[in-house]
């Protein structure tokens, strides 16, 4: 019997490195498979992005497309449901959304991702959650999601891709159920519906640039991962930051200065009132 024969693509954002590093399992598996593999990080090449969907749009046949994001304000980042918003219809296009998300909640990213997946016209044959060290407490000694992803999340992502490469392998690949990713209470997804970027600006605190001991070296601009940051001469943040905090983080000169504490009890109540189940956990047909 002949091998099926299709491309893969992997979109992705990732501030603070866990979905890279998520992405990255996923691409040596399905090279492993020996498939074609597309990889594009979101935020800051628009060429290379371009580029890649042209690509997407005059593959002919069967493709699969993996789509990650962490979890910020319980969703998925913005510029990760722009992207699903632009990508091109595809009469044999299968989706697979994957969220990292850090100890907190894993939100609606999943439910999001994988409703307006199928709006385009994509089948959503599989998704994955998987634990990551919260990107907001790299400060601390054990940060809440401390160790992860470890060796046990890379081999989940392993057997996400073995079961995705198995049912893409039918004729008729099988869909993942909506409701699989309505894992949330209803009444708590009715809470985080109402939750947005705009509003964690004003809970998240205000950064500072100290004046004195930035240097105007442009880091901070250089590693802000949806090119939120211009130097005029200091660092002035656009409506697009998606307060990763990459710029705090990061600043060679510690010039970029923000108190989290008490961002820090925030999270860990909320990591100890969740109802999350499995941490890490692919979810299939």
């Amino acid at each position: 019997m002949t091998e099926t024969i299709y491309k893969s693509f992997i979109f992705y954002c990732s501030p603070a490195g866990t979905t890279r590093h998520a992405a990255r399992v996923i691409e040596r598996k399905l090279k492993s498979c020996n498939r074609e593999v597309t990889v594009c990080e979101l935020g800051k090449n628009e060429k290379h992005l371009v580029q890649v969907l042209r690509n997407l749009a005059e593959t002919e046949g069967k493709v699969s497309i993996f789509i990650g994001s962490p979890v910020y304000s319980s969703h998925a980042l913005p510029l990760i449901m722009d992207l699903i918003d632009r990508l091109p219809a595809k009469n044999q296009g299968y989706a697979v959304p994957f969220a990292t998300w850090g100890g907190a909640t894993s939100g609606l990213a999943l439910e999001e991702m994988g409703a307006a997946l199928v709006t385009r016209g994509y089948g959503v044959i599989a998704a994955a959650k998987v634990l990551a060290v919260h990107s907001l407490m790299w400060q601390l000694e054990e940060p809440v999601g401390f160790g992860h992803p470890d060796v046990a999340d890379d081999r989940l992502f392993e057997d996400l891709v073995e079961a995705v490469e198995k049912n893409l392998g039918l004729p008729e690949p099988l869909p993942l159920l909506p409701a699989s990713l309505e894992y949330q209470p209803r009444p708590m997804a009715e809470e985080m519906l109402k939750l947005n970027l705009q509003i964690a600006r004003g809970i998240l605190p205000q950064r500072t640039v100290n004046q004195e001991v930035c240097t105007q070296c442009g880091e901070c601009a250089v590693q802000c991962p949806v090119a939120a940051l211009t130097l005029t001469p200091w660092p002035e943040f656009a409506e697009n930051c998606i307060l990763c905090f990459n710029c705090m983080r990061l600043c060679p000169e510690n010039a970029i200065e923000a108190d989290l504490t008490a961002i820090y009890d925030r999270v860990r109540e909320r990591a100890q009132a969740s109802l999350e189940g499995e941490p890490s956990q692919i979810y299939l047909p």
